[in-house]
């Protein structure tokens, strides 16, 4: 059966993001959870600067001054809800490029393409917040993946890694990894932040957006597999 575009319904794009955490995340509140659901559908429609903490204290179903007794500005919240995202995200992303990237690299960009349109094509509320993160400067965005590049472990550099292992085995063609990663996350990220205008070239896209998906999917890869094709001679 297919299943049309989740903006038909609104409270599905988060698609729970926030309600199975694991690790550190597990301590948290069941209202605490429910504040982080809420302040992400909120800063997602709204922004940081046009959200309100009454706005989120409304969409969470407590009063105000629970809000602030977790969190005591606005800004400290969002900053908590976009690590949360950011980190479980990539957490649980990497793992699966990483497991994959152990048989081939062929493997490893599959399950990055598969992983990375399958989480953002189902959580709607996080890409709306990367985009409002963007626009207003990025500077969450820059602190996130400056700590983590100083570990050494920032998903860039670890897919850099494989993507080097790679070119020495002779798997793939010689290719600049920056750029390589740029050309893939946009393929991946581009229609679904452009869905209204891709929508309209890809009608079927609104009532089938499963099958869009896959779609996406089938063809990014053979773009992307045809362009590091291993040159002979």
């Amino acid at each position: 059966m297919s299943e049309r575009h989740p903006e038909a319904d609104p409270a599905a794009t988060s698609g729970g993001l926030v309600s199975g955490p694991d690790g550190a995340e597990a301590e948290r509140t069941e209202t605490e959870e429910r504040i982080f659901e809420a302040a992400l559908r909120v800063f997602a429609r709204k922004g940081r600067d046009g959200a309100r903490m009454q706005e989120i204290a409304d969409e969470a179903a407590i009063n105000k001054a629970m809000l602030h007794y977790y969190f005591r500005s606005k800004d400290r919240l969002y900053a908590q809800v976009f690590h949360y995202v950011f980190h479980r995200f990539d957490r649980a992303f990497f793992e699966a490029v990483e497991r994959a990237g152990e048989d081939s690299f062929a493997a490893a960009l599959e399950s990055f393409v598969d992983h990375y349109i399958d989480f953002i094509g189902h959580h709607l509320d996080v890409l709306k917040l990367m985009v409002n993160e963007f626009l207003d400067g990025g500077a969450v965005i820059r602190h996130e993946v400056t700590a983590m590049i100083a570990t050494g472990q920032a998903p860039p550099q670890r897919f850099a890694r494989l993507i080097a292992r790679a070119v020495e085995a002779g798997e793939i063609a010689p290719v600049d990894p920056r750029h390589f990663l740029v050309t893939l996350v946009s393929g991946c990220l581009f229609p679904l932040i452009a869905f209204p205008m891709v929508s309209t070239l890809i009608p079927e896209a609104v009532d089938d957006y499963e099958g869009f998906l896959e779609a996406r999917k089938k063809n990014l890869l053979d773009v992307l597999r045809r362009g590091i094709e291993p040159r002979s001679g």
